[in-house]
């Protein structure tokens, strides 16, 4: 059974981000940033984890700017209905995210495409997506149309900006 949770498994995002990198023969991700450095600095950001069966899979972590999605490769394409709820909680701390997406992360691309979200903005590495509330053009909007929560407090959500 797939549900969200309360906080990300940073540990589970981390291997995600590291497998990906495993995928594209690229070890500078690795190299740069460990499972330590990684989860202390995520520590304190919002964030909402995915899970299967009692198995964190992945998550969104959010730092006061962008959003950071992250599933284990075993699980791509099968969390798909944590989607809406995932963007309502991410749209509940603010109403415009970006998301920068590697180039060469086709996988990511083509979702973020597929969703219908802009490309705002093409970095040398990176493209730059604005998710925004019914932001997408797939036929069913996001997020769902529960009622919104209030906003937390801007320093409530840019607190995991500070320099670690």
């Amino acid at each position: 059974m797939l549900k969200l949770t309360e906080k990300a498994d940073l540990a589970v995002l981390y291997e995600a981000d590291v497998a990906r990198y495993r995928a594209a023969s690229e070890d500078r991700f690795t190299r740069a940033v460990t499972k330590d450095v990684f989860t202390s600095f995520y520590a304190t950001c919002p964030s909402i984890g995915f899970e299967q069966d009692g198995q964190p899979i992945g998550g969104i972590i959010f730092d006061g700017e962008e959003a950071h999605i992250a599933v284990l490769p075993s699980h791509h394409g099968r969390w798909a209905l944590l989607l809406k709820p995932a963007l309502q909680w991410l749209f509940s701390l603010k109403e415009e995210i970006l998301v920068e997406v590697e180039r060469d992360n086709d996988r990511c691309l083509a979702f973020m495409d597929r969703h219908g979200w802009e490309r705002v903005r093409e970095l040398p590495d990176d493209i730059v997506y604005r998710l925004v509330p019914q932001g997408g053009t797939r036929k069913t909007a996001y997020p769902a149309e529960l009622p919104r929560r209030p906003r937390p407090p801007a320093m409530e959500v840019s607190s995991c900006l500070q320099t670690h």
